[in-house]
């Protein structure tokens, strides 16, 4: 009797140390091409210290304060944040390493593309593979959750 109960305390313990993870309300619409728009102003900076420093700074101030304001409310929207520094639940590790290595291939052919091309296509580029690349890993993230759930049940 008390080897199930303990089962039962470990399988509550361990859905409240995935919830985090996994119970979340939906991401807005307009999360993908805000976050896509943002990133692409980002890259657009690179070209832009050596056109004019002064506006480069002005716009750095700009994205850094929208993205000041866009995290304290997401942390209000969704609650509790999943941490960083913690392990993930069983079963999302692959999808986190697939989104890491999705981020460095969009980093990597953006800076090609910013020397080669210039950082006005590379802007560009940046906005389509952010924007896409989140929502493509908004629907990884969310069957991974889903499984998650299932499994602890």
């Amino acid at each position: 009797m008390e080897s199930n109960q303990d089962a039962d305390l470990l399988r509550e313990l361990e859905r409240a140390e995935a919830a985090p993870y996994v119970d979340y309300p939906p991401t807005p619409w307009w999360y993908y091409p805000a976050a896509g728009a943002w990133f692409a102003g980002m890259t657009g900076l690179q070209g832009l210290t050596d056109v004019n420093l002064a506006v480069a700074v002005a716009l750095l101030v700009v994205l850094l304060v929208a993205l000041g304001a866009f995290c304290g409310w997401y942390a209000r929207y969704r609650g509790a944040m999943p941490s960083m520094l913690r392990r993930a639940p069983r079963g999302m590790g692959p999808m986190f390493a697939i989104y890491f290595v999705g981020v460095a291939l969009v980093f990597a052919a953006v800076w090609w593309t910013g020397k080669e091309a210039g950082w006005g296509w590379a802007s560009a580029l940046m906005f389509v593979l952010a924007t896409v690349g989140l929502w493509l890993h908004e629907q990884s993230y969310a069957a991974a959750a889903a499984r998650v759930r299932e499994r602890l049940s």
